[in-house]
């Protein structure tokens, strides 16, 4: 597969560093370590590459010794160092529509991670990824989970408690902070960074909506997002574009290339060229949804099949255990701790 560098934007760098600088730590000396000029901290449009942020991340530990260094930055974070990101989720209408702004507005701060929020019937999960659907590593990933808690409470004046956090690294030591911030289940070496959500907290009103000014801030950050090159592969253009469809059915290629302005045969050739197909990245994405919806047992494994696209129980389940070698009752089970139903139809094979 043909790699290419990605960048993330100074806007996500800042409150990285504003949050050190409250801890007390010596910014100035992480920042020459990690390789990254102070100087572009003062360009709001300036970029650095993906990998030297993760070097930050990782100077970041060294010095500071924090074992649990995503959590407590994000803690501490101040929200204007989010700049046009944490205006427009706190004078969102709902967190519902905070987390969907959250979404569309990603671009602002990477070019090529996914974060994605995907509704359901019961609850709302919101996951993000690196570039290919890789996880993200364990301290951003604390970051970014900390601050979606944070924010999503702030925007709904309620300290209400998500149904479930995932991680895809495994679990560290002591937990202790991870209860003290999330107060819900855990669940680490799930292979993705999600929070589960339950539709009756989505829909909570914000007592502080500016609707107002939230759509100033939707003609600001639109602007912005003009002024973007289109720098997204094929394959990462055609991921994003499933995940908004999905839940309506299983797209065709046809479909597919029309949607991103090109030819079928063309869709197919740029996809191989980059080491990947349609089935593919379809396959990914069903799977990765799979997993996010059988997290929820409201939802019984029919309805999961359902909701895939699947016409019949035993397609989906033939499927899912080609994804994972096992079948949707006993990954359930394993992942919540539970005996599988064997006089259960969800069992079907």
């Amino acid at each position: 597969m043909i790699k290419r560098k990605t960048y993330i934007s100074i806007r996500a760098v800042q409150p990285v560093v504003k949050a050190l600088e409250i801890l007390g730590y010596d910014v100035g000396g992480i920042l020459q370590v990690a390789g990254i000029s102070p100087s572009l901290l003062k360009d709001a449009d300036g970029k650095i590459p993906h990998a030297a942020m993760m070097r930050l991340w990782d100077c970041a530990r060294r010095v500071t010794g924090d074992e649990h260094l995503g959590i407590h930055l994000a803690e501490v974070a101040p929200s204007y160092s989010f700049e046009v990101h944490s205006y427009a989720l706190l004078a969102s209408p709902t967190l519902r529509d905070a987390y969907r702004r959250a979404c569309r507005y990603q671009r602002l701060i990477h070019e090529t991670t996914n974060l994605i929020f995907e509704e359901g019937p019961k609850e709302g999960v919101l996951q993000h990824a690196l570039p290919g659907g890789l996880p993200v590593p364990r301290h951003p990933a604390e970051f970014l989970a900390t601050l979606w808690v944070r924010f999503g409470r702030l925007v709904t004046g309620q300290d209400w408690v998500p149904r479930l956090i995932c991680f895809a690294h495994p679990a560290p030591d002591k937990t202790s902070d991870h209860s003290r911030v999330f107060r819900s289940h855990l669940r680490f070496s799930s292979g993705r960074t999600a929070m589960h959500i339950p539709n009756e907290i989505l829909d909570k009103h914000n007592p502080q909506v500016d609707e107002n000014l939230v759509n100033l801030l939707d003609r600001y950050a639109e602007g912005i997002l003009k002024k973007l090159p289109q720098t997204a592969s094929t394959a990462e253009r055609l991921r994003v574009w499933l995940h908004k469809v999905l839940s309506d059915g299983v797209p065709s290629t046809t479909e597919a290339a029309q949607a991103l302005h090109m030819s079928t045969r063309t869709l197919h050739r740029m996809l191989k060229n980059e080491g990947t197909s349609f089935r593919e990245l379809l396959d990914q994405l069903r799977k990765e949804r799979a997993v996010a919806l059988l997290a929820d047992q409201r939802c019984s494994v029919a309805e999961v099949g359902f909701l895939l696209g699947f016409a019949e129980l035993s397609s989906f389940s033939r499927a899912f255990k080609r994804w994972t070698g096992k079948s949707p009752a006993v990954f359930r089970a394993q992942t919540l701790g539970a005996s599988p139903r064997h006089n259960d139809s969800d069992d079907l094979e």
